[in-house]
């Protein structure tokens, strides 16, 4: 009356002291009931993200207009290009959501020579564009990452890499700009 559905997984497994088809459905129904109550990856996932892109946005919005495109406030660059710069791999997670969700993703070969090429196209870019427009960009490419990751028809450790990695553990390595930027 009332146990948890824990305490009843736990009472399931720890009446079988004996094998037989008994104890074999009791412990199905054990696994059952604790992979239930564990949280499915793609949730999880999407949770972290929701929660990064909160401190990320927090510290963004403490930064002054006039420190967003100020030289030199984020390592050599400034804060609207370093936005461009998240928004740029995220664009590149969503090509390979596509194509993992297609069955054609090949990991990237992710050199250092090719991330700082990378890095240096989204600097250039961002240059030509104005806060507004990189911000825009930023939360529209987010929405769609979101939507790709929810139509991905299986999580794997490698669909979760990329995710993780270009969304809320990157909001994570930047969010130590954004303090600085802020004066906080």
């Amino acid at each position: 009356i009332g146990s948890s559905a824990n305490e009843r997984a736990n009472t399931s497994t720890s009446l079988c002291t004996r094998s037989g088809p008994a104890c074999e459905i009791s412990m199905a129904i054990s696994a059952s009931v604790s992979s239930d109550l564990m949280e499915d990856p793609r949730t999880e996932h999407a949770r972290l993200e929701a929660e990064g892109w909160g401190e990320f946005e927090d510290a963004l919005s403490r930064v002054p207009d006039d420190r967003l495109t100020a030289p030199g406030v984020v390592g050599g660059g400034t804060v609207k290009e370093m936005l461009h710069h998240v928004t740029g791999w995220i664009r590149e997670c969503i090509g390979y959501l596509d194509r993992m969700k297609d069955g054609t993703f090949v990991d990237p070969d992710d050199t250092d020579e090719w991330v700082n090429a990378r890095n240096a196209t989204f600097a250039d870019e961002a240059r030509s564009l104005d806060v507004a427009a990189v911000r825009s960009e930023l939360d529209a490419e987010r929405e769609v990452i979101l939507r790709r990751w929810q139509e991905l028809p299986e999580i794997d450790d490698v669909a979760v890499e990329w995710f993780a990695g270009e969304t809320y553990e990157h909001y994570e390595e930047h969010l130590p700009d954004l303090w600085s930027a802020s004066g906080a």
